[in-house]
C-alpha cells in the first residue's frame, strides 16, 4: 500500500470510530405527553374563531379552542419539551403558536411565540426548556390566527431528557 492510500484508510477508520460516540451523545430519549381531558397524546382540531370577552351580567363571551394542555408526569426530569404541529388543511397557512411551562406555583413561562408557516401534511417542531430549578406541570399551546380559521391541524408534545 502506498502512502496516498493507507491517508484515507486511517480518516475512514478514525470516523468509523468517532461518529457513533458523537451520535449517541446527543440521543434524547422523548416521552409522548397525555392531552388534558383528551384521549391519548395527540389532539387534532380546527381553528376557531378567538375568544371574546365577558362584560358583567351579560352573557356575551365566546371561548375559542386556541388552548391545548398536556400533562407532564410527576417526578419528571425532563430536559426540554418539544411539540410537533402538522397542519391538516388543503391550502398552505401562518399558524400564531405560543408556548408556554406551567408551574405549580401559578406562574408560567413563555418558551415560544412566532408565526410558523405550513403547507399541507407539513410538520413543525417548537420547543421550550424548563427551569433549571423546577420541572412544569403542563406544557400550553396556544394556536390559532385569524388567516388560518377553519384550518385542521394535529399537535402532540414530548418530554425529553
Amino acid at each position: 500500500m502506498t502512502k496516498t492510500m493507507i491517508r484515507p484508510l486511517f480518516s475512514l477508520a478514525i470516523l468509523t470510530v468517532l461518529l457513533p460516540i458523537s451520535l449517541s451523545a446527543n440521543a434524547q430519549t422523548c416521552t409522548p405527553l397525555a392531552v388534558v381531558k383528551g384521549d391519548g397524546t395527540s389532539v387534532t382540531k380546527q381553528v376557531s374563531a378567538p375568544n371574546v370577552g365577558t362584560i358583567p351580567r351579560i352573557p356575551v363571551g365566546y371561548r375559542g379552542n386556541w388552548d391545548t394542555d398536556f400533562v407532564v408526569p410527576n417526578n419528571a426530569n425532563f430536559t426540554e419539551y418539544v411539540a410537533t404541529i402538522q397542519s391538516l388543511s388543503n391550502d398552505p397557512g401562518i399558524f400564531k403558536i405560543k408556548m408556554y411551562l406551567k408551574y405549580a406555583d401559578d406562574t408560567a413561562d413563555q418558551v415560544f411565540e412566532g408565526d410558523v408557516p405550513l403547507d399541507q401534511n407539513q410538520s413543525q417542531q417548537i420547543s421550550g426548556t424548563p427551569r433549571s430549578d423546577s420541572q412544569p406541570y403542563q406544557v400550553n399551546l396556544n394556536v390559532g390566527g385569524i388567516k388560518v380559521l377553519g384550518y385542521s391541524y394535529t399537535l402532540s408534545v414530548q418530554g425529553c431528557q
